[in-house]
């Protein structure tokens, strides 16, 4: 699989999809274990404003426990939650150009209301046996359609640089 990467952040402090130019969740480089899109069968059985998923709506990271997860770009901490079926501990950070989505975190070294700036410490990775050792990141453009299939969220990999992802195709 390849991507058009976005190279750099735009100018002029417009926002659109394909001028969003992110740093990894975390350090270093980490495989992609589940792709956007991928598995729609699957996802199918969840439903994000009444309409079923078309399938994997972000991205899934291989990861290992106790790992720092850090601030894609800067914002403003607006959830941080427990979702016992999909996601575990989470933060949702507002940006912006939308919102991102950080999962099965163990240990939080923020909290709500908080600003972060970009490369920031959030907290750390939680392995949950039931879901698998990765990591889901997601991320949403305002404005965002929660009933179009995908939650609202794009697939975040072509706003990474390519030196911080391994596809399998590395």
């Amino acid at each position: 699989m390849s991507f058009d990467f976005v190279q750099g952040a735009i100018e002029n402090g417009s926002f659109e999809p394909e001028g969003v130019y992110l740093t990894a969740p975390f350090e270093g480089r980490r495989r992609v274990v589940q792709e956007w899109g991928a598995r729609p069968e699957y996802y199918r059985r969840f439903v994000v404003g009444a309409k079923a998923l078309l399938g994997h709506n972000g991205v899934d990271f291989e990861m290992v426990p106790s790992e720092r997860i850090i601030a894609a770009d800067s914002g403003v901490i607006t959830t941080i939650g427990n979702d016992r079926e999909r996601y575990g501990r989470f933060i949702c950070i507002a940006h912006p150009w939308g919102e991102s989505l950080y999962t099965r975190l163990q240990n939080f070294v923020v909290d709500a209301g908080q600003r972060v700036e970009r490369g920031e410490l959030l907290g750390y990775y939680s392995h949950m046996p039931e879901a698998g050792r990765h990591f889901h990141f997601g991320i949403r453009f305002v404005p965002y359609v929660v009933v179009d299939g995908w939650g609202g969220y794009s697939n975040p990999l072509p706003h990474f640089s390519p030196d911080s992802i391994l596809l399998d195709s590395d």
